[in-house]
């Protein structure tokens, strides 16, 4: 048994508390197997928790830290001692009350050694207490907190602080192909983002736009509810996304809604009244990328029908199959695509491909676009299933002509060269035909040519239903409809399932 006096308990509570904020800074775990979203809690084990007992024997005391939890056998041996001890100091006092007129001359006349029948008790009842409890006690929460022991132990508030954090990988989860540029972390892609789970009353986020004409989309979500849809439309600007009266535990996520063609986001900054500051989530078990064209954006997606002008106003990503199938599985996901690209032609209305942009020069990059020239670093991220929704536009120069076909398939060939490449691990699904299939066949054909050729059959083809606007409406400029976003993934996740065992 250590006995300290007051200033050391003090400097020794105080390094406690700070192991223990250290510990609930990091003690995070999903609680739903279950749940569409990832939701995280602070362990019950790492609850600190002090009681204070007030002690007449002077001013040193005992301190000892321990943990809860003890058997049933121990508790009632305490409460034995406790009992007998205040059983003496009543004995006592009762005794010297009735003899205190018959021994008062005696009581003068005794030395100066000898002890008196109470502060015999009170000796008793000191070393019973050191014995079974110490003075002040942090006691570490094992079991669940009962009515009793939130009665008899009150827990500590921890303090709220203001604290304001750069959107890195420190602090959060990144979502797509980000990078960091002036402080802040860029979203180009569709469906890129940040996410990180925080223990507070208040968070606040700043993003920045370089707010083109077309606007960029945003949408914040607190334990994978929306809470925020937004258009951008200032260079800056600070969104209140979560307030709570009392300090709860949440998942706060920022995503961009429209695609890469359209504006760029920038997490600028994280402000949040917080007891621990923020943490990143951790990543899910399953990794998807999805690689296409306007189908895979969103575009148009939330238009009224199809005579709608596209704007980046009615683009959603996040209703898009490949969303809807990456929630599906609980998937971390990534989006690769630019409205109207193709392989070997983007779209086009010439005789001639369209090679202004195509996605084997961009897949390669971090962001498609003026902000960024870097390659992509694969090894951050590696998918355990590819999608690629390609072909479409190829279509409007192939044209059903067979040596332009040709032409495409051979530009198809490199390109699943280049994918598996880039994810030598990955399962790969060869989509087409939700807006027409008529290049599928030159698909499945440089399939199983690669197959043939490299002995990997870690790929496949997969054919979409092709589109019911009249029953399931149409987005802008004929694109699918939310409805048939989800029909598209109500095919494909049974597909993925069977082929990957998910």
């Amino acid at each position: 048994m250590h006995i300290w006096d007051g200033k050391k308990f003090c400097l020794g509570l105080t390094a406690a508390l700070l192991t223990a904020s250290s510990a609930l800074f990091v003690s995070c775990r999903k609680i739903d197997e279950d749940a569409p979203e990832q939701i995280y809690y602070i362990e019950a084990s790492e609850r600190f928790y002090i009681t204070e007992e007030i002690s007449e024997t002077g001013s040193e005391f005992s301190a000892e830290t321990f943990e809860t939890g003890e058997t049933d056998s121990e508790t009632e041996e305490t409460n034995e001692k406790e009992e007998a001890a205040s059983e003496i100091t009543e004995t006592t006092e009762a005794s010297e009350a009735e003899t205190e007129t018959e021994t008062e001359m005696e009581t003068e006349t005794e030395p100066e050694t000898t002890k008196t029948a109470s502060e015999t008790a009170s000796e008793a009842a000191v070393e019973t207490t050191s014995e079974s409890e110490p003075a002040t006690e942090i006691v570490t929460e094992t079991l669940p907190v009962t009515e009793k022991s939130v009665t008899d132990n009150q827990p500590v508030q921890a303090a709220l602080y203001e604290m304001s954090y750069p959107a890195e990988d420190a602090f959060v989860k990144p979502f797509g192909r980000t990078f960091m540029r002036n402080g802040a972390r860029i979203l180009s892609h569709t469906c890129s983002g940040v996410e990180f789970a925080f223990r507070g009353t208040e968070a606040d986020i700043t993003l920045t736009s370089n707010c083109k004409s077309s606007k960029a989309r945003a949408a914040f979500y607190v334990d994978g509810e929306l809470v925020k849809d937004t258009m951008l439309n200032s260079k800056e600007e600070t969104f209140r996304i979560f307030e709570s009266d009392e300090p709860k535990n949440c998942i706060i996520s920022v995503i961009k809604l429209s695609e890469a063609a359209y504006s760029n986001i920038g997490v600028k900054s994280i402000n949040v009244t917080s007891e621990y500051g923020i943490i990143p989530t951790p990543a899910r078990k399953h990794k998807i990328e999805f690689i296409g064209d306007s189908i895979t954006c969103g575009y148009g997606i939330d238009a009224s029908d199809q005579y709608e002008a596209f704007a980046t106003t009615n683009e959603n990503g996040e209703k898009t199959y490949a969303a809807l199938v990456g929630k599906h599985f609980k998937a971390d996901y990534n989006i690769i695509s630019w409205s109207g690209i193709g392989v070997y032609s983007s779209y086009t209305e010439s005789s001639k491909p369209n090679q202004s942009f195509l996605m084997p020069p961009i897949y390669g990059k971090t962001a498609p676009n003026e902000l960024s020239n870097d390659m992509w670093d694969f090894s951050k991220w590696q998918p355990d299933l590819v999608v690629i929704n390609l072909g479409t536009n190829d279509n409007t120069w192939t044209k059903g002509i067979q040596d332009r076909a040709d032409i495409f398939g051979e530009a198809y060939y490199k390109f699943i060269e280049q994918v598996r490449e880039a994810n030598p691990n990955a399962y790969i699904i060869c989509s087409l035909g939700v807006m027409g299939s008529k290049l599928l066949p030159e698909i499945k054909e440089q399939v199983a040519l690669y197959s043939a050729n490299t002995g990997d059959y870690r790929i496949t083809t997969f054919e979409f239903d092709y589109r019911d606007g009249v029953n399931d409406g149409f987005g802008a400029g004929f694109h699918p409809s939310a409805v048939t976003h989800q029909k598209m993934a109500d095919k494909l996740i049974p597909f993925i399932s069977e082929l990957l065992g998910w």
